[in-house]
């Protein structure tokens, strides 16, 4: 069942509301909202919001998000076959120094092993697991307030 609407109610409203005087704000009130503003323009630009951030922090911070992301994934998610190619190129440059490399090479490959079949394949479930715990502490953390502060 749908109410029924009246057109005279709208005008009624209408004219009512713009015989009302208009409120005053109070005096303190742009004081304030310019000691506010005052105070955010006067934060270190890493506490401001990353839109304000200078143009070097914001390709900084993206090119580490990339290459944490590549790391982690192991590179072939992000990386094409060009880029990798590439840096293969430039390794081979290093070919002086890779007698040197060759005592850690055991310890390489055991540590690229062990992040390979152990650590690699749990990233996504760790991350699951702490956003589902995360979840779970802002609802129980809300549920709770609630009922500290709800009103009788």
């Amino acid at each position: 069942m749908e109410p029924e609407f009246d057109p005279k109610l709208e005008s009624l409203l209408s004219d009512e509301l713009k015989a009302l005087p208009p409120v005053k704000a109070p005096a303190s009130l742009a004081s304030n909202i310019m000691a506010v503003l005052n105070a955010r323009a006067r934060l270190p630009w890493w506490q401001r919001s990353w839109w304000d951030w200078p143009l070097t922090a914001k390709v900084a911070f993206v090119l580490f998000a990339v290459s944490l992301a590549g790391l982690a994934g192991g590179g072939g998610h992000i990386l094409s076959e060009s880029v990798t190619g590439y840096s293969t190129e430039v390794w081979d440059g290093f070919n002086g120094f890779e007698e040197s490399f060759y005592l850690f090479t055991p310890l390489m490959d055991a540590a690229a092993l062990v992040w390979e079949r152990a650590a690699q394949p749990f990233l996504v479930y760790l991350a699951l697991f702490a956003g589902a715990l995360y979840l779970t502490c802002v609802g129980v953390g809300t549920a709770c307030f609630r009922y500290a502060f709800k009103r009788a």
